[in-house]
Order: C-alpha cells, then sequence, then structure tokens
C-alpha cells in the first residue's frame, strides 16, 4: 500500500505545523479502510490498515516533541493497534500454509484464533471510533508551558 501524499508542506514551517499537516493525512488513511474492516474476510484491508497504522505511529512518535502530551497516548494506542492487526495478519499468512500440511487441529485452532482475535480488533475499533482517540491530530505543544512568568 502506498502512502498519501501530503501536500502543503513548509519547508520554514514549524515542526507542529507540518507535523499536524501530515497527521491529519495518516489519520485519514488509517480511516479510510472502515468499515471494510469490519468484515473479517477483508484480509487485504485489514493489512493495509495495519499499514496506516504504523505510519501514523511513527510520525507521532518522531513529531511528539512537538505536540501536545496526548500525541504520546495516541502514538501508544496506534501501536497496539498496529500489534492487534499484525497478529491477525500473522494466522492470516500462516493458515494456509498449515492447511497444506494438513494439519486440521492446528488449523482449526489457528482460525479460531484469528476470529477471536477480529473480534478483539472490531471491539477496539469501534471503541476508538467513539471516542475519537485516533480522529484528529493532537494539538501544537503550548510554547509557554513551563516558561517562567
Amino acid at each position: 500500500m502506498k502512502a498519501r501524499k501530503v501536500k502543503g508542506l513548509d519547508p520554514d514551517g514549524t515542526l507542529a505545523e507540518n507535523a499536524e499537516r501530515i497527521l491529519a493525512v495518516r489519520l485519514e488513511e488509517l480511516h479510510s479502510f472502515s468499515p471494510a474492516v469490519l468484515d473479517p474476510a477483508e484480509v487485504q484491508a485489514l493489512h493495509d490498515m495495519r499499514i496506516a497504522a504504523k505510519r501514523l505511529r511513527y510520525v507521532l512518535e518522531l513529531s511528539r516533541p512537538a505536540l501536545a502530551p496526548e500525541a504520546a497516548k495516541q502514538a501508544r494506542t496506534a501501536k497496539k493497534l498496529q500489534d492487534l492487526l499484525g497478529q491477525i495478519h500473522d494466522c492470516d499468512e500462516m493458515l494456509p500454509r498449515v492447511r497444506e500440511h494438513e494439519a486440521v487441529g492446528a488449523a482449526g485452532h489457528l482460525a479460531a484464533r484469528r476470529e477471536t482475535l477480529h473480534a478483539k480488533f472490531r471491539k477496539t475499533w469501534r471503541r476508538l471510533q467513539e471516542s475519537g482517540e485516533l480522529s484528529r491530530p493532537p494539538a501544537p505543544a503550548d510554547p509557554t508551558a513551563g516558561a517562567a512568568p
């Protein structure tokens, strides 16, 4: 999956201003996979959402010093989402191999694990959508915070 281009970056602008633009695009990219990802059969959409969550997380981590403290929380949330989607992807990659070797018991176990992980993902994604936690870029850090009066 190719990353969406970020328009309007200003090389003379602040890190916070540019990060806000990048984060807006990365958040939009992440949300673009919904509602498809709620369908467990949408293997590619789930994988692409994992990549989008990874890109979002990296931008949040790299620009965190210029952003409000909520950026650290958003980065942790994006990592958890990425990890959960990664576990689902691991199942998706392993299931055909296990079935190829006719390991019926192992395939059944792996399929059940994937189903459980996808149910957890759906619950997590709905909670994130309801809370809005990964719906908007964090604000720039307050440059006056901690300054002497």
